[in-house]
């Protein structure tokens, strides 16, 4: 039977901690800053009459492991989702879906580079 001592594997863990805390940390900062970014593309294609759904999205909800960007008011599917609504005061449908679609690779890329650079 064989008997190995391994040196330096509580400093290994101690370190993997520490990266993987600081890779979160990094992480939830670079979501803030996508969250922002994407409510505020929401909140300019919204349609606008009085300004409440601009309002709304232009704030995003934060919850246990990132934000929601959306809105509660009642009118909100019905003219995210018809097309044929016309809005001569600016804004259309599709609102959250075309700005997301837009932007998706950036913010994946985003994410990406701040874990890269965690991780240097």
């Amino acid at each position: 039977m064989s008997n190995f001592n391994i040196r330096g594997i509580d400093e290994l863990n101690n370190n993997l901690a520490r990266l993987r805390q600081q890779t979160e940390e990094e992480v939830k900062k670079e979501l803030t800053d996508i969250a922002l970014d994407f409510a505020s593309k929401s909140s300019e294609a919204a349609p606008v009459k009085f300004g409440d759904l601009r309002g709304e999205l232009a704030v995003p909800r934060k919850i246990p492991n990132g934000y929601i960007v959306g809105s509660s008011l009642p009118y909100t599917r019905k003219q995210h989702e018809h097309l044929e609504y016309h809005h001569p005061l600016g804004g259309g449908p599709k609102f959250l879906e075309s700005p997301f679609n837009e932007n998706k690779d950036g913010y994946i890329k985003a994410i990406k580079e701040v874990i890269k650079s965690v991780n240097k």
